[in-house]
C-alpha cells in the first residue's frame, strides 16, 4: 500500500514541477498583463455561445442521485463556474480600470481559472464517502483518465453540502491523491483546507494541466479558440461501488504531513504564489503589478 502511494506521490511531484514552472512562466518571467480578454468573452460570462445559457451544467459528466431537498446539480456547479468566472473578470480592462480591477491575483493566476470554469468537466456527489466508493472502484477512475485522455480537461469534484468537517475534507483530498496521478485540490466555503481557496461549494479541483492550453490560447490572442462546446459524449454509463467509503491511514497520514508542511510556513498559509501576509496588509494586484493599499488609486 505504502510502495503505491509513494510511487503515485513521486509522479505528482514531477507533474507538478511542469505546472509550477508554467505558472511561474505567466506570473514572473513572462508575466501576463490584464486585458486580453473582453467583458462579454465567454470565458468571462461562462455563457456558451451556441445556447447562450450557463455552459457549466452542460459538462457535469457524472452525478450521484441526489438527496430530498438538495439545491439542484445545475445550480451547484453554476454557483461554483461564477465564482470562477469572475476571478477571470478581475483581469478585463475598462474606464475605469485600465490594467485590471484590483485583484488578489496576478491576470495570469486570473486567466488560469478561465481553463478550469469553462472547459472543466464535473462530476457531483452528495458526501465525501459517496464519492470515496466511487473514485475507490477501479473502473471508475479507468474511466476519469479516459475523459482527461479524449476531452483534454480539468475534472471537478463538487459536492452539495455546503457544511462540512474540514479534517474529513482533507482526508478526501489525500485520498484523491493517492488514486489518480494529478495533484487535487480542496476548495470551500469555510475556512481554507490544506491548499484550498474559497468555493461556494465545497469542490476539488484535479489539476491535469489542461489548463495550460487554454492560458497559452489566451496570451496569444486565440481566446476564442479556448472556448470548448460542451462535453457531448458519454461517461460513467456503469454502476460503480468500489471496496472502501473512507480514507486510509496512509492517506490520513498524508492529509497530516500536507497540514504540517503548510504550518511551517507561518502567516503565509496555504498561498504558493503570493505573499498572504501582503495580501492580508490589503495589498492587491492592479494589472501586473502588486501595490500597496495607498498606492491602488
Amino acid at each position: 500500500m505504502m510502495g503505491r502511494a509513494l510511487g503515485i506521490w513521486g509522479g505528482q511531484a514531477l507533474h507538478n514541477l511542469w505546472g509550477i514552472a508554467n505558472v511561474l512562466d505567466i506570473t514572473r518571467w513572462r508575466p501576463l498583463p490584464a486585458g486580453l480578454l473582453a467583458a462579454g468573452h465567454p470565458l468571462v460570462t461562462g455563457l456558451c455561445p451556441r445556447t447562450g445559457a450557463p455552459i457549466w451544467p452542460q459538462n457535469i459528466v457524472f452525478a450521484t442521485p441526489p438527496r430530498v431537498g438538495d439545491v439542484s446539480d445545475a445550480e451547484i456547479v453554476t454557483r461554483v463556474g461564477r465564482h470562477l468566472a469572475r476571478m477571470v473578470g478581475l483581469s478585463v480592462i475598462d474606464a475605469r480600470w485600465p490594467e485590471g480591477r484590483p485583484s488578489r491575483m496576478p491576470p495570469a493566476i486570473n486567466y488560469l481559472h478561465a481553463g478550469v470554469h469553462y472547459a472543466g468537466a464535473w462530476l457531483v456527489f452528495s458526501s465525501f464517502a459517496e464519492a470515496i466508493s466511487h473514485y475507490s472502484d477501479l473502473r471508475f477512475t479507468t474511466e476519469l483518465r479516459r475523459l482527461v485522455a479524449v476531452e483534454r480537461r480539468e475534472p471537478i469534484t463538487v459536492f452539495r453540502e455546503r457544511v462540512y468537517d474540514r479534517d474529513e475534507f482533507a482526508g478526501f483530498v489525500a485520498f484523491m491523491r493517492t488514486q489518480l496521478p494529478w495533484f487535487s485540490n480542496s476548495n470551500g466555503p469555510g475556512r481554507r483546507v490544506l491548499w484550498g481557496n474559497p468555493s461556494p461549494f465545497a469542490a476539488v479541483n484535479t489539476i491535469t494541466g489542461n489548463w495550460v492550453t487554454t492560458v497559452r490560447q489566451i496570451a496569444a490572442g486565440r481566446a476564442d479558440e479556448a472556448v470548448r462546446p460542451a462535453i457531448t459524449a458519454r461517461y460513467f454509463e456503469e454502476e460503480y461501488a468500489g471496496p472502501r467509503d473512507r480514507f486510509n491511514s496512509v492517506e490520513q497520514m498524508l492529509a497530516r504531513v500536507t497540514r504540517w508542511r503548510i504550518g511551517l510556513r507561518g502567516a503565509r498559509e496555504g498561498l504558493f504564489f503570493v505573499d498572504k501576509r501582503r495580501l492580508d496588509a490589503g495589498w492587491r494586484f492592479v494589472g501586473r503589478r502588486f501595490v500597496a493599499p495607498e498606492k491602488e488609486a
